[in-house]
């Protein structure tokens, strides 16, 4: 600083050629600036083609909201948005018609639109996306890009000029809302502000310029320096970013337009201050141009160096906002420093050669009062600005991060437009869902793996604040009622009713089953009873036939002997044919009995034949009561141990006397009668035949007999344990129809308590995998290979606010949790969506904030250590700074926060902390470096000294910064207003208070100690 501030030194020289050449410098930068104007596209241009993306690529629900859309086969964009259409009546046909020229026109739209998903055109999935009162619906489209990117930016414009151009129905609106329109308006916002913000800024600088200066020649230095800095950094940040050799964008107009307006005035005020200081020791024009250098640019580097090293350490972060607004802001004020080195005082030059810029009064002995007075009362003092600042830094606790994107804009955009539409028509803002994507080794689409899914939304459903969940096993937000075990229970109940239904309906047929079996029975006993009378009349009239025979040939040889073999055997013969007669009648009454007992058999078998088929006939399968019999007489045969189907397998094998025996008996009569015929010829001729022959047709008669009794018996026992198997069916076929009775009832009673609510449960059928809504509910919440399933949690808040912010990470949470115990246990469970993508912005706000607050402070520190020579000076210095920070945030956030309502924007806190550090220190290191260059002869009288020539110096600038960071308000964003209003408060509590009292207290009170190590 020595050598700058007297002697022959090169900032001395520097002044000196400024003077001496100062038409051909103010010609240079006329011409830069033209050329730069001319050849090199405006700033806006460049940031409408090449604006850095808004967000870090490598935020973890980025990632996962890439990964979820490669995992759906779609194109990996992060531009989610939704368009809305609303109406004030419910949706017709010309809606629809509007709607479907709509998907298609998007659809062919490849360049701007990445994919939509369109539920309202499936009939099957409409439901999903109309609104509860039937008056609107969305329609998901993604853009091509990333959010807040350019190419985001350029697609939502494209998407909403596509939406108007279609003519629509009368009273339908049609809005593109959602996070990436939200970013995309609030860059438009922004862009819209920024020449209201410059003009304002132009403007009030001058009027204070004016006020101060009561010379308009004067006030035009500052203001031509700060014209041409502006002309020239302008397009040289242009050229960079259009060459992608620094990032841009939107902030970057602003922020850097701000600093450089108010670094580029207070450098001026800074030169001119020189210069009529010079003017006021009597220094000819030229001369006081030279020593305003000499003395003041040593100060612009090294407030120049503070700046860019503050803004600098801003590379080092990820945020967009960051990055764009550091290193261009710090080119902007390499650039500002080139102007104001040598235009400045080529201006003083040609205006002071002309006595256009004399001074005015001093104020130095003013200002030196007040420095007297503050040494004074150095001790109150300090312990005074201490206690208000600290006071005032205890709100800063009280902060709540704001990442309400859309409440920053004061404008009423299509975004904000399609928020209140859904508002109003859905309750909730169903256009910004959290997504929940849950990811297995396996495919998911069967029952087990749904049913754990189902656990997983149940869970987070219950989570506060959450309006409902939209998941494969609920994709209208409820769980699906067919899928719950009550919904199955009441199904098998209905089944069992319907069966016990069909039972009583065939209760008196079973009962006149069992009536015609009794019947069938007593028939069989009283055949079997009569049997023995059969078989004895048999055998007495075989007996008496062979008794016959006997008789015959003894009457023969009795009627030969006595009738000298001329007697016959009439009488005999007559006999024997009255007793076969006899035995016909007989035959033909067995006869009888066999038919009815071969009908009662046929009864039996037409109604337990389709009972003891294996399967059942064509016609048993069509008639429900057939297979409920069937059913029926299963449990009976196992409650008998299988002895009711044997008994009717038997007694449809004895359903009568064999055939053959019958056939056999009545073949033996006609062959009776022939022998009697026979007999009767053989008594009238005999041609040779003996009475053995007789005897042996008789023999034949009586063995038949004897086998028709035998199989009258066993047709008899049969009978019988069909009956006790008929009675027992009767019995419990009733206790069967009661026992279905009272499970159908249990099972009616458990669904109405198992159909919805914890203990739902979930259980898809087979058949339920190809029911339409399942396979078109697949398409858009299961993955193309079933091993990822997204559901969509719809808050009951804002996404945007500070508690769904702070508990966006408990939604993954409460999945897992969901899930613990389940086949998904090992699942891997991840969430993404606006709020997921603000969280972890604000976590790497946080991060960046603090390293780039440390550089620059860091920084600051060694800028100020090596112009100061000193460690403990700029420890203060940069102390009083933070602590100026400190009370600019606590302001900001009583007015904002507790007073107006509106938390502050996340960006306030870092970008103030940016721009206060470096301008603070700016001005205490030009009233530390006075006071050190004026307490050769004491502490005490250098600083009196330096409030003198500094005072109103300092004073001038900081509120003409505070001014240009005011302007900032004039915007219709809310987070400029809140940045300018911040970063002015702050300079005006460190004109007022850290720079006029804290800091000259604090080092009157330390003394030459402040210089330490080195001496003063």
């Amino acid at each position: 600083m020595a050598s700058g501030h007297s002697g022959n030194g090169p900032l001395r020289a520097l002044g000196t050629w400024c003077a001496r050449y100062a038409w051909w410098i103010v010609a240079f930068w006329v011409a830069v600036v033209g050329i730069l104007n001319i050849v090199v596209p405006q700033l806006e241009q460049t940031v409408s083609e090449r604006s850095a993306p808004f967000l870090p690529g490598n935020l973890p629900s980025v990632d996962a909201l890439r990964d979820m859309s490669t995992d759906f086969g779609s194109p990996p964009s992060t531009a989610v948005g939704h368009v809305v259409l609303a109406s004030d009546t419910p949706l017709g046909e010309a809606e629809g018609q509007y709607y479907s020229e709509l998907v298609g026109a998007l659809l062919a739209d490849r360049t701007g639109v990445a994919y939509i998903l369109d539920t309202y055109g499936n009939p099957v999935t409409r439901d999903i996306s109309v609104s509860p009162d039937g008056k609107a619906l969305n329609l998901m489209v993604v853009a091509q890009g990333d959010v807040g990117s350019t190419r985001a930016h350029h697609s939502t414009v494209g998407i909403r000029e596509i939406i108007d151009s279609i003519p629509k129905p009368v009273g339908l609106e049609a809005y593109y809302t959602g996070a990436s329109p939200t970013l995309a308006d609030l860059f438009s916002s922004i862009d819209y502000s920024l020449l209201i913000i410059t003009g304002v800024s132009v403007v009030l600088i001058t009027m204070l310029l004016l006020l101060a200066y009561r010379s308009l020649i004067t006030a035009l230095v500052p203001l031509l320096t700060i014209g041409i800095a502006l002309l020239a950094a302008r397009p040289v940040v242009s050229a960079l970013g259009m060459h992608d050799m620094l990032p841009v964008s939107n902030f970057t107009i602003a922020l850097m337009t701000a600093m450089v307006l108010g670094a580029g005035t207070d450098y001026a005020i800074f030169l001119v201050a020189g210069y009529h200081d010079a003017r006021r020791a009597k220094q000819p024009s030229d001369d006081a141009v030279a020593t305003a250098g000499a003395k003041v640019s040593g100060i612009l580097i090294a407030s120049a160096l503070t700046i860019a090293a503050a803004a600098c350490a801003m590379i080092f972060t990820q945020v967009g906002m960051f990055k764009t607004a550091g290193p261009p802001t710090a080119i902007g004020i390499g650039i500002t420093l080139a102007v104001s080195l040598t235009l400045t005082p080529a201006l003083l030059a040609i205006a002071g050669r002309r006595g256009l810029i004399e001074p005015k009064r001093s104020t130095e002995r003013r200002w030196r009062r007040l420095g007297a007075r503050v040494i004074r009362r150095a001790g109150p003092l300090t312990a005074l600005a201490l206690a208000f600042l600290l006071g005032i830094c205890l709100l800063i606790p009280t902060f709540t991060v704001n990442f309400d994107e859309n409440a920053m804009q004061l404008r009423d955009t299509g975004s904000a437009k399609g928020y209140d539409e859904v508002l109003e028509h859905y309750g909730v803002n169903e256009v910004l869902p959290e997504y929940l994507v849950i990811r297995a080794d396996h495919d998911l689409r069967n029952t087990g793996d749904l049913a754990a899914l189902e656990m997983a939304a149940m869970s987070v459903s219950n989570l506060p604040d959450i309006a409902y969940v939209r998941s494969i096993t609920r994709p209208d937000g409820k769980p699906l009622p067919e899928a719950a075990i009550g919904s199955q229970t009441k199904i098998v109940g209905d089944g069992l009713g319907d069966a016990h239904r069909q039972l009583v309906d065939a209760a008196p047929e079973l009962r006149r089953l069992a009536s015609g079996v009794t019947q069938l029975r007593d028939g069989a006993d009283d055949a079997r009873a009569r049997m023995p009378e059969l078989v004895a009349g048999t055998q007495q009239v075989v007996g008496m036939a062979d008794g016959v025979l006997a008789g015959l040939e003894t009457a023969t040889r009795i009627a030969t002997i006595a009738s000298d073999g001329q007697g016959t055997l009439t009488g005999g013969i007559a006999q024997l044919s009255a007793l076969t007669g006899t035995l016909g009648t007989l035959v033909e009454s067995i006869n009888r009995s066999d038919v009815q007992t071969g009908e009662v058999v046929g009864q039996l078998g037409a109604v337990f034949d389709p009972l003891l088929a294996p399967l059942p006939s064509p016609d048993c399968v069509a008639d429900p009561r057939c297979l409920t019999a069937r059913a029926a007489f299963t449990e009976l045969d196992r409650a008998t141990g299988g002895r009711a189907a044997a008994a009717l397998r038997q007694s449809a094998a004895l359903g009568g006397v064999p055939r053959e025996l019958l056939d056999k008996a009545r073949a033996l009569l006609p062959e009776l009668q022939t022998g009697l015929v026979q007999l009767q010829s053989m008594v009238d001729g005999l041609d040779g035949r003996t009475p053995e022959q007789l005897r042996a047709d008789l023999d034949r008669l009586s063995s038949g007999v004897t086998e028709l009794s035998t199989g009258m018996t066993t047709l008899a026992d049969g009978l019988r344990e069909v009956k006790d198997g008929t009675d027992t069916t009767v019995r419990l076929t009733g206790q069967l129809a009661g026992g279905l009775a009272q499970a159908s009832d249990y099972l009616t009673e458990m669904s109405k308590h198992t159909m919805y609510g914890p203990g739902a449960g979930f259980y898809l059928p087979a058949q339920g995998f190809s029911d339409p809504r399942f396979v078109e509910g697949s398409k858009l919440l299961i993955s193309p290979n079933g091993r990822t399933a997204r559901m969509l949690v719809v808050r009951s808040i804002n996404p945007y606010g500070d508690v769904a912010l702070s508990n966006v990470g408990l939604i993954a949470e409460a999945a897992r949790a969901g899930l613990h115990g389940t086949v998904l246990d090992t699942a891997e469970v991840s969430s993404t969506g606006l709020t997921s993508l603000s969280a972890d912005m604000n976590e790497q706000v946080e991060r960046d904030f603090a390293l780039f607050a440390v550089v620059a402070v860091l920084a600051v520190f060694l800028i100020l250590a090596i112009l100061l020579r000193s460690l403990l000076a700029p420890a203060l210095l940069v102390g009083a700074v933070v602590l100026s920070f400190g009370t600019a945030i606590g302001t900001s956030i009583l007015v904002w926060q507790h007073l107006i309502g509106i938390n502050l924007d996340w960006s306030v806190m870092p970008i103030s902390f940016m721009a206060l550090v470096a301008v603070g220190a700016d001005y205490s290191m030009l009233f530390a470096s006075k006071i050190r260059e004026e307490s050769s002869l004491g502490m005490r009288r250098g600083i009196v000294r330096a409030f003198g020539t500094t005072g109103s110096v300092i004073t001038t600038a900081g509120i003409v910064f505070a001014i240009t960071m005011f302007a900032l308000m004039s915007g219709t964003v809310i987070n400029l207003l809140q940045i300018g209003f911040t970063v002015g408060i702050g300079l005006l509590l460190d004109v007022a208070i850290v720079r006029t009292i804290l800091v000259p207290a604090a080092m009157s009170l330390l003394g030459n100690r402040v210089w330490w190590p080195s001496r003063a």
